[in-house]
């Protein structure tokens, strides 16, 4: 559910995936096709080992292209008309338009501040529900050996009464200073 209020918009644009697949099918060759759909299947490979891209919505990205791609390979297989690719959108239309409106109802989840640091991204965000106050978390991220991907360590509930400017990430062994005068924060093992 996070990642529906997170992104509305992007799983909004889900329902032109089978027109784009169509125009894919008619401008490129099976061969290119494939090609494509090859890659974007490596590339969503790290998803299944917890790690993720460092830009946002990357695997929606490459989720996407990966329908489109498949779609259009369906295309240059089977050569049906255009008319079951319309219906397809429709639908897909219908039921894009009902999950956004249940994300915006969901609420909303934005980042309010960021820090990187020694490895670390650590991010304060704002979980907005329908009704109530917000959650507001900090959420520990490292990056990999390779700078583009990120793996999620620790969450902590901002449930401070006292304004301390020191974050205790348990899992990950170590605090964070949120107060550093130079915004980078200190990390404390």
């Amino acid at each position: 559910m996070h990642y529906l209020v997170r992104h509305q918009g992007f799983i909004f644009l889900f329902f032109t995936f089978p027109l784009l697949g169509w125009l894919i099918h008619q401008c490129f060759s099976k061969k290119t096709i494939s090609y494509i759909l090859c890659i974007s299947l490596v590339l969503l490979l790290p998803a299944l080992t917890g790690y993720s891209y460092v830009v946002d919505n990357a695997y929606g990205y490459l989720f996407y292209i990966l329908l489109t791609f498949a779609y259009a390979l369906i295309h240059k297989v089977t050569e049906y008309k255009f008319l079951p690719t319309g219906i397809i959108s429709l639908s897909l239309f219908l039921l894009c338009v009902f999950i956004s409106f249940m994300g915006v109802v969901a609420g909303t989840i934005t980042v309010e501040r960021k820090w990187k640091l020694k490895g670390y991204k650590i991010e304060y965000i704002r979980d907005q529900g329908f009704a109530g106050r917000p959650l507001m978390t900090y959420q520990l991220s490292k990056y990999a050996m390779i700078p583009i991907f990120l793996k999620h360590v620790d969450t902590k509930v901002d449930d401070d009464t006292t304004h301390t400017c020191w974050i205790k990430f348990a899992d990950a062994g170590f605090n964070f200073n949120k107060c550093s005068p130079d915004s980078s924060g200190i990390l404390k093992h």
